[in-house]
């Protein structure tokens, strides 16, 4: 007869616990009055309540389809064990297929299965190189970065690197979980070699060096990083050029950086340049630039740096626009946005190529004067746009000229009216009015006659 407790593990109503999954999951039961149980008992009121407040999720959002069902085919598998009470025979039956499971590869699928699942299992039974490279792409085709990486770092320990990288070169997902494995633990030379070697097969790996080599904040490492690979790799003949133009300029950025550290003997502003992007580096030098000097023709001219590291027009502009006015240099803009004629080369053009109506609100922002905003403003060709924004910045001639252009002679006047006796931007308005009204008449007469 059976017991008690047997008559309870074999109730439908209760589900077996099993100790020897990693992860133990609280899993609720519907019963036949659809009231609903936990694994460990009755919820509390507390947490019924709160699992009422939670906002329900799609289960496939936290989980892939795949993954889940191989979680619902091991719940309802039972690992094998040995039974009390069965017979010798049997119990050297049971052992012996026990044995045969180590001594022989399992499946590529149940091995997958463990691995996701976090449970214990061995991969040492995968001896020939075709089993290996099964496992690996049942891995990759799981999804599961996990049993990627695991399955890799075997592949690893158990190949010669030759092998390994030639098994790697078309898996890039692979790449990807073992080069971030590698730079989590800083191993230099491991992604290095194996980053060169991948390197000749396809371009994809030299994007993950680049976020490897960035990946220290020491200077001289990271130059000697660069150096190896570019040495290795980038300065051989077939290496890709678009590449190797990045490298070489980043290296000459690090250089620069370094040397404008021992030139200025650790000053504040030097050090804050240390490791910088192109675009801070730029910012840096105009602020020490001799504007006007065109004959310095290295990384201390901004322009030069600019073309070297390919920094686009616009770009350019900005940085130095707001560099120079941060620091009240308001000459310096002419050197910034004037162009000689090509015809006449000392005839000078204005040419801004960032959006006018952004650099004008900006250098409101950073308290440029009159003269300054007016020059700007006088670019805007449409006179409603100049008028609107001369009105949003405050620029008072810049309204009076906008009027002029419209021919609005009664705002014009209304505008004159608000302006303070005696100042000159009253007289400015005026001005504007007599010249259109002389304007005016002179076309009336032309229209006369």
């Amino acid at each position: 007869m059976e017991s008690k407790d047997d008559d309870y593990w074999n109730d439908s109503a209760n589900k077996s616990f099993n100790f020897d999954e990693d992860d133990v999951a609280v899993l609720e039961i519907a019963s036949s009055n659809s009231n609903k149980r936990s694994l460990f008992g009755e919820d509390t009121t507390s947490e019924t309540n709160y699992a009422n407040t939670q906002s329900e999720l799609p289960l496939h959002t936290i989980i892939s389809n795949e993954n889940l069902e191989l979680i619902l085919q091991e719940q309802s598998r039972n690992e094998m064990t040995i039974p009390k009470g069965i017979s010798l025979e049997e119990e050297v039956k049971l052992l012996r297929k026990k044995i045969q499971e180590f001594n022989y590869a399992p499946s590529t699928e149940s091995v997958v299965r463990k691995l996701i699942l976090g449970k214990p299992c061995s991969l040492e039974m995968f001896r020939s190189m075709t089993e290996k490279e099964q496992l690996l792409d049942e891995a990759i085709a799981s999804g599961s970065g996990n049993a990627i990486l695991k399955v890799t770092l075997f592949l690893d320990q158990t190949l010669k690197k030759k092998l390994f990288y030639t098994l790697l070169q078309t898996r890039p997902e692979a790449v990807s979980h073992y080069v971030n494995y590698l730079s989590l633990r800083l191993k230099v030379t491991e992604c290095t070699d194996l980053l060169v070697f991948l390197g000749r097969h396809h371009e994809a790996s030299l994007l993950q060096f680049s976020i490897f080599v960035c990946s220290t904040s020491n200077l001289d490492i990271k130059r000697q990083r660069l150096k190896k690979i570019y040495s290795d790799y980038f300065s051989q003949p077939g290496a890709n050029t678009f590449y190797a133009q990045l490298v070489a300029n980043y290296m000459s950025l690090l250089d620069y950086q370094m040397g404008e550290l021992h030139a200025s003997v650790g000053t504040s502003k030097a050090v804050a340049l240390q490791d910088k992007s192109v675009l801070e580096t730029l910012n840096y030098v105009c602020g020490k630039y001799k504007w006007g000097d065109t004959s310095l023709q290295t990384n201390d001219n901004p322009f030069k740096l600019a073309e070297y590291h390919q920094v686009s027009q616009a770009q350019f502009e900005w940085i130095a626009l707001n560099e120079r006015a941060k620091q009240q240099a308001w000459l310096d803009f002419d050197h910034i946005f004037e162009r000689k004629a090509w015809l006449n080369l000392k005839q000078k053009s204005f040419k801004i190529n960032i959006p006018i109506d952004r650099t004008i609100l900006r250098l409101h922002s950073l308290h440029a004067p009159d003269p300054v905003l007016n020059t700007f403003l006088a670019k805007v060709e449409d006179p409603q746009r100049r008028l609107a924004l001369a009105r949003r910045v405050q620029s008072k001639h810049s309204v009076v000229d906008a009027l002029v252009l419209l021919k609005d002679r009664s705002e014009l006047e209304t505008y004159r009216n608000t302006l303070d006796s005696g100042t000159e931007e009253r007289l400015y308005a005026e001005n504007a009015l007599k010249s259109l009204n002389n304007k005016w008449k002179s076309d009336a007469m032309k229209l006369i006659k």
